[in-house]
């Protein structure tokens, strides 16, 4: 629960106990808080405008009790490959489909509980009413943004219901004379946590190292060290840093807000203009006539004006509209990070004397060329999007009785521009006779100038409803009908379809007891026909205790005490593109097959992108997933409200999961579908606790939050199993299985007699493995269970003052019970083959074992070209790379300062307000080796330095 908020005169908000209950954004509405059953969590516009960054998605980690927002990048990852129209209509991808530059949603993983988490399904986005998966909202433009997380919450949504829903709002017009606001800010990101890459001379010397311990000749001698130390010979014995190299210390982010909003009692309108201008961290050259760095430019325009035709009619009119461009260098921002990743420092030269680019036989392509020399990639999206809501009361009829109706269109084009190259590289050799030649490598490819049209989609939205509300003395009821229905076409393929008619009632009698139940008879046509729609349902329940008679002797410290409880069956459309059509149609003739196409995080590989000679059994009696939903909670307010508390725990049984059988053998020479067999269990618990206040001028608020998640995998089709430790049924969802490490061997004859991995003989050094069934063979039976399968825990602090003018804000945002796995990750991996040679290694390589540091070692002994034994076991993970995932951010950090209002009555201004504020200013982790949600080469987490003025008139 968000703290209450208040206005000063120059409309900025401050944080005061509020005695009145707002109203919460909900599905396709607002409702009262005093009566509202469901599981919510709201954030407010003052505490998302703090944040400095692209999108408000940014804003929402540790705020909202519930909500997990993982960031897996910093800035943004391109997307590869064709999208699906099933993709888009879900949301599980975002909306910008281009192939080269910055997309909305791939910086974030959300997810609410429940079953989300393991399927990687976001929430369904819903923006003033349109479901809509739109990501990259400027913070500035919007005026909250609620999660709802139980079925009676969103039922609404029919087969997407079990998702859980993102509410968005946007600022809504205020009657008046017209209020102009203007925001201009500039920030400074630096990247974080960027991995720390040992000097030549310690690559050279642990390399032999590494070489000798695999009795191999060493590749490095003492006069090789000491060039390496001098640099003596920066050509023939090069060291260079490359993430000095390439990568900008500072990087800017400018964005610059316009709104305007006012009107009388018939019409009001709001316009808001948003300007977003965000740079990479790559360098440049001026010589270039182009930009090569990574970056993300954006406009945006969002307008809405209310009409009040007559006394019962009204008309809201909405226009959004957004123009993106984004840029990276023509080698593309991935293949730079996973090349600065793997490339070591002595690889070659950045320039040879000749001023040409450096490089070797296994490297024939420059770094530094593939940043500033490789032309670049761009990539153009469109938006636009039109709502129109009519709403007409018919109290003149019957008093409380309305009807209403929402139309949206909105087209999205996505583009993408290659306009890349390719420099040569060369190496540089001297003769006995002192000659100098220069050896070409790789090839010079000219600048391309390729333009795709890669998506264009249309999105349709339609809803009708009609309700009654009416207050009889202590009675109150409600009713409403609805429908709507959801289309969305992608590149003119056969559009997607959701359809719901739903139906809900209510009643509370005096605000004390409270009943509530809906029913959606729910459509989607991409199943097949007599298997697109099924009912769903839910109910609740709930009393304030507070307010019983009995209960009065507290009325001066308790003014809440409200019990919930709600049940229902909700659904997840969780099927492919075209899989029953393209067999119905197409491929019948084949026995009832289709081909493979694309897979999705459900493991489901069906698509419609053929792949010849590969076929999969047809399921046309696919159905949705479904999830029975139990939320328990308590809403307390103490002290005239100055006391806050919300409390959930949930219960979520997901059935008829889509799962690929395990125990079917393909006799047919076909794969078997994915079908609706698996059943998830998951509970947990939310907590959500505020306390907020004023001493005089003095107004300050604290805010934190944390919830809490156990699964467990009830039925899974997986084969028999000879021993419980290798079963997966009865363990948490998405366990991570593999071999338990037991230490390092100490000594060659410890390793000789100890169990092994067939066709390789251990050493001193290397990870001893768990012989779980005491066969003395380490194999697919020692596979286990590995890390902990505690709970997670992800919490989130919040706490505000304000003084005559003065702001100033926290928020700290953390997790525990959490475990990363790095043994995959080059930087804790050691040396690994690169081109024919040996990768880059970092710092964690000196805790390697050797005789001198037995005791003390943190890793193996080193081995060069990578070690199937110690780093990629039988192809499983092992719990050796196991770390502790643990970690607590100051996530945003706000101050700001508003002018006294007698000085702005004399500038005749509303007010100016000066503010600073900064994103992920510090973080504490467990593990130092990587940052513990996007490790290196993710495009690394910014560190962002804001600072900004706002002026209102």
């Amino acid at each position: 629960m968000a703290p209450h908020s208040n206005t000063t005169p120059a409309g900025d908000t401050i944080y005061i106990p509020n005695k009145s209950v707002p109203d919460l954004q909900v599905l396709y509405g607002s409702t009262n808080a005093a009566t509202f059953l469901g599981s919510i969590a709201t954030v407010g516009a003052n505490q998302l405008a703090t944040t400095p960054a692209s999108s408000y998605t940014y804003a929402l980690p540790g705020r909202l009790a519930g909500l997990n927002v993982i960031q897996t990048s910093g800035f943004y990852s391109p997307l590869t490959g064709s999208l699906t129209s099933r993709d888009i209509f879900v949301g599980n991808i975002p909306n910008n489909t281009s192939g080269a530059g910055p997309s909305d949603n791939t910086e974030f993983n959300i997810q609410l509980r429940g079953h989300n988490a393991s399927a990687g399904q976001s929430p369904i986005v819903v923006i003033d009413g349109v479901q809509r998966e739109l990501y990259s909202l400027d913070p500035e433009s919007i005026g909250s943004v609620s999660v709802l997380k139980d079925a009676l919450s969103t039922i609404l949504l029919g087969q997407n219901s079990a998702r859980g829903a993102l509410i968005v709002t946007t600022k809504q017009p205020v009657a008046g004379a017209p209020r102009v606001s203007f925001t201009a800010e500039t920030g400074q990101q630096t990247p974080m946590h960027l991995p720390k890459p040992l000097p030549a001379y310690q690559y050279a010397y642990l390399l032999n190292e590494a070489l000798l311990n695999d009795g191999k000749t060493p590749a490095y001698s003492a006069a090789d060290f000491a060039a390496y130390r001098d640099q003596s010979d920066p050509v023939g014995h090069p060291d260079v840093n490359w993430y000095n190299t390439i990568l900008r210390d500072h990087s800017s982010i400018n964005r610059y807000n316009l709104n305007v909003t006012g009107g009388g009692n018939t019409a009001r309108y709001v316009v808001g203009l948003n300007y977003m201008n965000q740079n990479g961290m790559f360098v440049s050259d001026d010589a270039n006539s182009y930009n090569t760095n990574a970056q993300l430019k954006r406009y945006m325009i969002n307008s809405r004006i209310d009409v009040d035709i007559n006394k019962n009619f009204n008309a809201q009119l909405q226009v959004f509209g957004r123009l993106q461009d984004g840029t990276q260098p023509g080698a593309t921002t991935a293949a730079i990070l996973q090349g600065l990743l793997t490339t070591p420092n002595n690889a070659y030269a950045v320039y040879n004397p000749n001023k040409s680019f450096g490089g070797s036989p296994n490297y024939t392509q420059n770094l530094l060329a593939q940043t500033i020399a490789s032309g670049y990639m761009a990539d153009h999206l469109h938006d636009v999007m039109v709502n129109l809501d009519l709403n007409y009361k018919l109290d003149d009829w019957v008093k409380g009785w309305w009807v209403k109706a929402k139309g949206n269109v909105s087209v999205q084009e996505a583009s993408n521009q290659d306009r890349s190259k390719q420099a040569p590289v060369f190496s540089r050799s001297i003769s006995n006779s002192g000659d100098t030649a220069y050896h070409r490598y790789g090839s010079t490819v000219n600048q391309v100038n390729n333009f795709t049209n890669t998506t264009w989609a249309r999105y349709r939205f339609v809803q009708l409803s009609t309700g009654y509300n009416r207050q009889f003395g202590d009675h109150a009821v409600g009713a409403q009908l609805l429908f709507d229905q959801k289309n969305v076409l992608l590149n003119y393929d056969i559009p997607s379809e959701l359809t719901n008619f739903a139906g809900k009632a209510s009643y509370n009698y005096a605000e004390k007891y409270f009943i509530e139940g809906a029913l959606n008879y729910s459509g989607y046509n991409r199943y097949a026909p007599g298997h697109q729609y099924g009912l769903f349902y839910a109910g609740g329940l709930g009393w304030n205790m507070a307010k019983e008679n009995w209960m009065q002797s507290a009325s001066g410290w308790l003014n809440q005490l409200k019990w919930r409880v709600t049940y229902g069956r909700t659904g997840n459309a969780n099927v492919d593109n075209y899989g029953y059509y393209i067999w119905r149609q197409h491929y019948q003739q084949v026995a009832g097959t289709y081909p493979i196409g694309s897979n999705y995080p459900n493991g489901a590989g069906l698509g419609e992108q053929g792949v010849p000679g590969s076929q999969v059994l047809a399921n046309i009696n696919a159905t949705w997933e479904k999830a029975d939903k139990l939320d328990a909670g308590v809403d307390m307010a103490f002290f005239n409200n100055r006391l806050l508390l919300t409390a959930d725990y949930y219960h979520e049984r997901y059935f008829d999961v889509m799962q690929t059988r395990g125990r079917s053998i393909a006799l047919l020479g076909s794969s078997y579908p994915v079908e609706n067999i698996g059943i998830d269990l998951y509970t947990g618990g939310e907590l959500s606790l505020t306390y907020q206040d004023r001493i005089g001028s003095l107004n300050y608020f604290v805010t934190g939050n944390a919830s809490m998640q156990q699964s467990k995998v009830i039925f899974m089709d997986e084969q028999y199993q000879a021993y419980p430790w290798n079963v997966h049924t009865g363990r948490p969802v998405g366990q991570r299985y593999g071999l338990i490490a037991d230490g390092l061997f100490q000594t060659g004859a410890e390793a000789a007699a100890a169990a092994t991995i067939a066709g390789y003989a251990p050493h001193a050094g290397d990870i001893r493995y768990k012989d779980l069934n005491n066969d003395h063979v380490i194999d697919q039976f020692d596979v286990a269970p590995i890390g902990k399968e505690r709970p997670i825990i992800y919490y989130g602090l919040t706490a505000g003052i304000s003084y005559k003018g003065i702001e100033a804000s926290i928020l700290l945002q953390g997790v525990t019970n959490r475990e990363n796995y790095v043994g995959s990750n080059a930087i804790d991996a050691g040396f690994q083959g690169q081109n024919n040679g040996y990768s880059q290694t970092y710092e964690q390589a000196l805790g390697r074992w050797i005789p001198e540091t037995a005791a003390t070692a943190i890793y193996p002994r080193l081995t060069a070209g990578g070690n199937g034994y110690n780093y990629s076991p039988l192809f499983q993970s092992s719990s050796f790379f196991l770390r502790n995932g643990n970690y607590i951010r100051i996530k945003n950090v706000d101050v700001g300062y508003n002018l006294p209002y007698a000085w702005m009555r004399k500038l005749k201004l509303r007010g100016i307000k000066i503010f600073a504020n900064a994103q992920n200013l510090f973080t504490h982790s467990a593990y130092k080796g990587v940052d513990p949600e996007v490790p290196f080469p993710a495009y690394p987490m910014q560190k962002v330095i804001n600072t900004g003025i706002t002026v209102k008139l």
